[in-house]
């Protein structure tokens, strides 16, 4: 049996193909199926396939556009619907949390920061699925929508398997943060380094937005770094590559 044919091997040229459509549709949108179709590089009765799903999934809308150069009656290009759908941002960091639930604009739809103390008897996943469970709650109304959650936070933490091995200012040991908490939810859970998810997002719509290698260096209360090599963010096994961690900067100062 040709191995192309298999259903696992189709189902993963789709599963790309619609990922390259929806991102061509986010850069380029409002965007002609005959445009979306060349850049694609995909026939157009396989554009028009994999569009009339997105609009029935809710992922996309059709809008009227003047096409730049043309006359006459707009035309009718694709953007992406961002109202649809929300995700959950959760940040970790010393002694408190933050909750923002965002569309897939990022548009912030809700916030709220909680404590999390560094020193309780309560195990600190145990505290983190409560808070979750709150927030759940008491914005039951509003979460619908939602289809991921994603949570950054400082350490050393396995992005690919969402386990946190070490937790600055908690008595964390290998705490299987994503698995546990996608148990509870029922939603796909990604856990990435905050340095490394910010690199991320600055190279999809901040600063360097468009750069295929970028180094990226942050000093606060934490020194660290992220790196994107070919437009992808490098890890190491699944953890981030470029781990600073504490520094010290005067030989002669404090040991950390």
């Amino acid at each position: 049996m040709n191995p192309d044919s298999q259903p696992g091997h189709i189902d993963q040229i789709k599963q790309t193909n619609a990922g390259v459509v929806y991102r061509l549709i986010d850069r380029y949108g409002p965007i002609s199926r005959i445009e979306l179709s060349r850049r694609a590089q995909l026939a157009p009765a396989s554009i028009t396939k994999i569009v009339r799903e997105m609009l029935d999934a809710h992922l996309v809308q059709e809008t009227e556009f003047q096409d730049p150069g043309s006359r006459g009656r707009p035309a009718i290009g694709l953007i992406l619907d961002t109202d649809a759908w929300h995700y959950l941002a959760i940040r970790l960091h010393r002694g408190a949390m933050t909750f923002t639930l965002r569309d897939l604009s990022s548009k912030e739809l809700v916030e709220e920061s909680l404590p999390l103390p560094d020193e309780s008897a309560q195990p600190l996943l145990t505290a983190l699925i409560e808070q979750v469970d709150a927030f759940f709650i008491r914005h039951q109304k509003k979460l619908e929508r939602l289809t991921a959650i994603a949570i950054t936070l400082p350490g050393l933490i396995n992005a690919a398997s969402g386990v946190v091995h070490r937790l600055p200012g908690y008595e964390v040991r290998d705490m299987p943060l994503g698995d546990a908490l996608a148990a509870r939810t029922g939603l796909p859970v990604f856990v990435q380094h905050d340095i490394s998810a910010w690199t991320l997002a600055e190279s999809l719509f901040g600063a360097s937005r468009g750069a295929q290698d970028v180094i990226q260096i942050v000093i606060d209360e934490t020194v660290g770094a992220g790196v994107i090599s070919g437009g992808q963010l490098l890890h190491k096994s699944g953890r981030a590559l470029v781990e600073i961690g504490h520094t010290q900067i005067d030989p002669y100062g404090q040991q950390c």
